[in-house]
């Protein structure tokens, strides 16, 4: 989005959408109640480099999808704005983040800790390795896990030519923030992320449901 954000423009284009997300660099100069800050997304970046790494536990996952791993999955997005947005109140969190761990299942790209203790998925395209879903078990917290799945997931990504590693977090995500940061990453970008809802079209919904 451009730093010329005009409000009562966007409003004057949006009215056949029910639900649209605004992403800008910038924080914005928001006065409606119908556009929210749902997310300040901040992405953290390291150069991986070769290192021995203390992984005991910590293996390719190729078993089949279980509640175990569902249960990661939804505890990794505690502060995702698809959570914390109170107006999608049906299902779509669970939806989407189950739809995520499949696909990272799919490629292979999962790596638990332990009996399903914690979870890491992580995709490696040329020398660009990414993460994507992180967890622990709520029980299983406090034991230095989440540094190991860090190294563990370091190391697998540099195996298959990565060479660098990126992060997605919240803002809001103070803990993993403070891990990266533990180890060794450094803030590459920060985004704002707002969603607009047309209560408008929202009524409208609800009245030909009702009808129906």
């Amino acid at each position: 989005m451009t730093k010329n954000w005009d409000q009562n423009e966007f409003l004057k284009q949006t009215p056949s959408f029910q639900l649209v997300y605004l992403i800008s660099e910038d924080e914005l100069d928001i006065k409606s109640k119908d556009i929210q800050l749902m997310d300040v997304k901040l992405v953290f970046e390291k150069a991986l480099k070769s290192e021995s790494t203390f992984t005991d536990y910590i293996e390719l996952y190729q078993g089949e999808l279980t509640e175990d791993l569902i249960s990661l999955a939804l505890a990794s997005g505690e502060y995702s704005r698809f959570k914390v947005d109170p107006r999608l109140n049906r299902g779509e969190f669970e939806k989407l983040y189950q739809i995520w761990i499949t696909k990272a299942l799919q490629k292979r790209e999962v790596l638990v800790y332990g009996k399903m203790e914690g979870m890491v998925t992580c995709s490696v395209e040329g020398e660009l390795g990414q993460i994507g879903l992180i967890a622990v078990k709520e029980s299983s917290r406090g034991k230095g896990i989440g540094e190991k799945l860090l190294k563990k997931v370091e190391s697998w990504a540099l195996e298959k030519g990565a060479r660098k590693m990126k992060i997605p977090t919240q803002k809001a995500n103070t803990p993993a923030s403070n891990l990266y940061r533990k180890m060794g990453y450094k803030i590459d970008s920060k985004t704002f992320i707002y969603h607009y809802w047309n209560e408008e079209f929202k009524v409208r919904d609800e009245r030909r449901e009702a009808r129906d």
